[in-house]
């Protein structure tokens, strides 16, 4: 076996496919496709997606996908991420930070909550305790004078006054 990309290519050129064709069925660039095949893999999009732009090159040049993902998973190798020493220290007082608040801050929350469903409780009975005293005394007002009722609404009655 040839290297990964030409094997590819002729795979592809066998089956008479072009890679115009391919990038149209896909919608992957022509110039990622040609990146594949020069096994130029540092120009292909990081992480799962370089997987992906494989696996979508042979199932439309119609060759096996599983064989290419495998054989391409082989030759690659994992990126590497490179962390600065100082990139190093800002994560590590990152964790420190977040360990130290995560402490205390659960029994914090549960208190506020609390503080907060009392608070809600007390606005609830305060405001239905105003209500039922204005709607109360509202009515004892019209027990207690039931002319004055009469007097309101014989106020409220319109009155017809004759032109001469």
């Amino acid at each position: 076996m040839g290297s990964f990309g030409e094997d590819l290519k002729k795979a592809r050129e066998a089956k008479k496919v072009t890679l115009e064709a391919i990038a149209t069925a896909t919608k992957i660039t022509t110039r990622y496709l040609q990146a594949v095949e020069q096994e130029r893999f540092d120009q292909l999009p990081g992480g799962v997606f370089r997987r992906s732009i494989v696996r979508s090159y042979a199932r439309t040049a119609g060759l096996d996908e599983e064989v290419w993902v495998k054989r391409y998973l082989d030759i690659s190798q994992p990126e590497e991420t490179v962390i600065s020493e100082e990139d190093q220290a800002w994560a590590a007082f990152a964790e420190n930070v977040g360990r130290s608040r995560s402490r205390g801050s659960e029994a914090r929350n549960t208190r506020a909550r609390w503080a907060g469903v009392v608070a809600l409780l007390l606005l609830v009975i305060g405001m239905s305790w105003f209500v039922w005293g204005y709607v109360h005394n509202k009515a004892a007002a019209a027990a207690k004078s039931p002319g004055a009722s009469s007097a309101l609404t014989a106020q409220s009655t319109p009155t017809t006054v004759a032109s001469y």
